[in-house]
């Protein structure tokens, strides 16, 4: 398992425990969240009724050595957990928009995580590919008005995470759990967008990725996993038999990875059974999650 994935689900094993108690978290105390802490009343408008909240902080692009003003998530709590996303096992940040970076010169786009990690021998390789890349123009806002509303953000998501999607083939990227999710993501903001067809198709890929992984015996402690991830995808793609069939079987397995303590497998498997069984009653009721609005959590 890769450290984006283990980061993943040590995040909702944690959470699982943290929802009985209504837990909440926040950022560490860094520069990002002491030093701009001051200036991001204007982040205000960012954050969804829940509190999750996000500040900005300035971004040196590591291509064109631009400065870009991004967001960096300031708190958030137990709550993201239970939000509609969980019905694709995707949460926040990766839900919202502030997440996927773009410089407003060369277009670098990434996950705000890999921003600062281009490795140095990959830069000349990307700057011949942003080239070939288009977004519209970001505007040219003041310091103080960058601040309160990062130019990026007028970007759509889901074409910032299409150059994203060229840039991380670029880098290298074949771990199919990072795609996976990547797609669901991207399918999650397509949706947000009334982008049906793409939303589709982005899920039609997280599919065959899952399909694959379930045919993978080292996977075989995360099939519960995995036909949860199959089962929501097929939901989303109007494949409502196919969905149950992989809740009914995933309901009967127990999540083990072995990168986990004991203790975090135990309360991912209890958050897994949880979600299987409220799938599998509104399946078989004709309902699901795929009529219900899911963007903005």
């Amino acid at each position: 398992m890769n450290t984006s994935s283990r980061r993943i689900f040590w995040l909702i094993a944690v959470g699982a425990v943290l929802l009985m108690f209504g837990g909440a978290g926040s950022a560490p105390t860094t520069t990002a969240t002491t030093t701009l802490s001051s200036d991001s009343s204007g982040s205000c408008d960012l954050a969804d009724p829940a509190f999750t909240t996000w500040v900005p902080k300035e971004f040196e692009c590591p291509i064109c050595k631009t400065k870009n003003i991004f967001m960096v998530w300031g708190s958030y709590g137990s709550y993201i957990y239970q939000y509609p996303s969980k019905y694709q096992l995707i949460f926040w940040p990766f839900t919202d928009g502030p997440t996927c970076y773009s410089c407003k010169k060369c277009r670098l786009s990434v996950f705000l995580d890999d921003f600062e990690k281009i490795p140095a021998e990959k830069i000349a390789e990307l700057r011949e590919l942003l080239k070939t890349t288009s977004l519209p123009p970001q505007k040219e806002r003041s310091e103080k008005e960058s601040m309160e509303h990062p130019p990026y953000l007028d970007s759509p998501v889901s074409a910032r995470l299409s150059v994203a999607e060229k840039v991380y083939r670029t880098l290298g990227k074949t771990d199919d759990e990072f795609w996976n999710h990547f797609y669901r993501v991207l399918a999650y903001h397509y949706d947000g967008e009334g982008k049906r067809a793409e939303a589709l198709e982005a899920r039609r890929k997280s599919i065959a990725l899952t399909e694959k992984s379930l045919a993978d015996k080292q996977n075989e402690g995360r099939r519960k996993d995995l036909l949860y991830i199959l089962g929501a995808m097929r939901h989303f793609t109007n494949d409502d038999q196919g969905a149950l069939k992989a809740f009914e079987e995933a309901n009967k397995l127990e999540f083990s990875d072995k990168d986990l303590k004991p203790e975090q497998n135990k309360n991912y498997n209890e958050y897994l059974s949880h979600l299987i069984k409220e799938y599998i009653e509104m399946l078989k009721k004709g309902e699901g999650p795929r009529t219900k609005p899911q963007i903005g959590n």
